[in-house]
């Protein structure tokens, strides 16, 4: 082979890597993808809870607005869930273009992007500016999801289920903490059911009942329950139920109450409230029972044998 042709050879093979590291770049974050890919990834560059103040999220059966006040994410008047809220940014956070699926607007429906199926993201940043995108449907694994600009008809699909916090509810925005507590200060408590009334207090070495230990499943339930107590939902129509009330009162060393939460109701769901507020949680009965257990199930166990 002559020096000439190994020149065309290397002239070529080098061609071909300038090609390549210029697609590459343009697959990568901040410039990837088709027509419509470096836009869509521009929309996520900096993307985390503290670059932005406010998120509207416009579907098909309800809009919703998440706003930062004075540091804390709410929705309304009411604290924004931390659970939703971190799978939400770890989602825009992360979010990587990963191809162009389609340039047609006929496939827009298909995609869940058109205008009645599309659900809107409207995002306000801390320096003032706004960022606009349609999320569809999944994308073809998972996680991934169909985006697209609302001015452009490319659509791409991303690397992370942008569509499962888009599609969640008001109510299942909303905290549905009811009760959140230190059980390391706690000393006793106090439980009101039944007509009766008993204290559970904290000995030298676990926990006793009229100063005979407890079942250490009894215990625990109670406090697992008083760390942080979460409702399945919240009672929107109606008033609470009055009938079978029960009460939990957590103290510490000093007999001040770090906590107490009101219970009523016979059938599912039973209510949940705190004293002095309007809000109703809605409960299970299995909650309710591990953290207001029965006088009898926090006896000492009897021994088979005695």
């Amino acid at each position: 082979m002559s020096e000439q042709t190994l020149k065309r050879i290397f002239g070529a093979f080098a061609v071909l890597v300038v090609l390549w590291g210029i697609s590459a770049v343009f697959s990568s974050r901040g410039g990837r993808g088709p027509s419509g890919g470096a836009d869509v990834a521009a929309v996520f560059e900096g993307l985390d809870a503290t670059t932005v103040e406010a998120v509207e999220i416009d579907g098909p059966t309800h809009t919703l607005v998440l706003e930062r006040r004075a540091g804390v994410w709410m929705t309304g008047p009411y604290p924004a869930d931390s659970s939703a809220l971190d799978r939400f940014w770890r989602a825009l956070s992360q979010a990587q273009v990963d191809r162009l699926v389609a340039s047609n607007p006929a496939s827009h429906a298909r995609l869940g992007l058109s205008p009645d199926s599309a659900r809107t993201l409207r995002l306000t940043r801390s320096d003032g500016g706004t960022s606009t995108l349609l999320v569809g449907k999944s994308g073809p694994t998972f996680p991934s999801t169909f985006v697209r600009l609302p001015d452009q008809d490319d659509v791409v699909v991303i690397s992370q289920d942008l569509r499962t916090p888009l599609t969640r509810t008001p109510a299942n925005w909303r905290d549905k903490t009811v009760v959140r507590i230190d059980t390391s200060a706690v000393a006793r408590v106090v439980i009101e059911r039944d007509g009766n009334s008993y204290t559970v207090e904290r000995g030298d070495s676990t926990w006793v009942v009229d100063g005979e230990a407890t079942p250490r499943t009894a215990t625990t339930g109670l406090m697992q329950e008083l760390t942080r107590f979460v409702a399945n939902g919240f009672l929107e129509d109606g008033s609470a139920s009055e009938l079978d009330p029960k009460r939990v009162t957590a103290l510490d060393a000093n007999g001040d109450t770090l906590a107490t939460v009101l219970f009523t109701g016979e059938e599912a769901p039973l209510h949940a409230r705190i004293p002095g507020s309007d809000l109703i949680f809605e409960v299970s009965d299995f909650q309710v029972q591990r953290i207001a257990p029965e006088l009898a199930t926090l006896r000492p166990e009897e021994d088979p044998g005695g």
